[in-house]
């Protein structure tokens, strides 16, 4: 006989017998749909796999909406910035990232020492004549949406850090509110 048989039934086997040809069977419904739901089930576990195998990011609680970063750490050492310990309780921000345009928004609360703390580690001192603002000195349609005060009549401290060398060169304008101990610390970085 010429070739491999697939299923046959027995009176395709006696008409082989006889010299003619076989009559091969369709497999039954029930086969076909086994097939099809192992099929399914093959499918559905692949897209299962990709969804949880994808790189998702977490939501951060301390990221404002809108925020196109979720990884405070890695914003913070790209800004060429840092926080103290005291601040991470009461931290916020906001990272907004396109084209040439990189800026960073952070906020803080906490007592004078936790703010030259955070001064001092960032490389920022308070020297020299004050230099003071009537409100914040941002962008009032971008930190409005944060819930920063928009208070002309309030008056904060302000720090700069201008960029010397390295790869990003990151320009820093800082607002310090201070109320008693308690201050705030309002900040601004971007990408030049």
């Amino acid at each position: 006989m010429g070739g491999p048989m697939d299923v046959l039934d027995v009176e395709s086997a006696e008409r082989v017998a006889q010299g003619g040809r076989a009559r091969h069977r369709r497999p039954g419904l029930s086969r076909r749909w086994l097939r099809a739901g192992a099929a399914l089930i093959v499918l559905v576990l692949l897209v299962l796999w990709y969804v949880l195998s994808r790189g998702h990011t977490v939501h951060d609680p301390r990221a404002y909406p809108g925020s196109q970063s979720q990884d405070l750490p890695g914003t913070l050492r790209r800004y060429r910035l840092g926080l103290p310990d005291c601040a991470t309780g009461s931290v916020r921000y906001h990272r907004y990232a396109q084209w040439e345009a990189d800026a960073f928004y952070l906020h803080f609360a906490g007592d004078r020492h936790c703010m030259n703390q955070f001064l001092v580690l960032n490389g920022m001192f308070l020297t020299g004549e004050p230099e003071e603002s009537a409100g914040l000195p941002f962008d009032p349609k971008t930190t409005a949406g944060f819930g920063w005060p928009q208070d002309h009549d309030r008056r904060y401290r302000s720090v700069h850090r201008r960029p010397v060398s390295g790869d990003p060169l990151v320009d820093v304008d800082v607002a310090l509110y201070a109320s008693g101990e308690s201050t705030e610390v309002y900040l601004h970085a971007g990408i030049v």
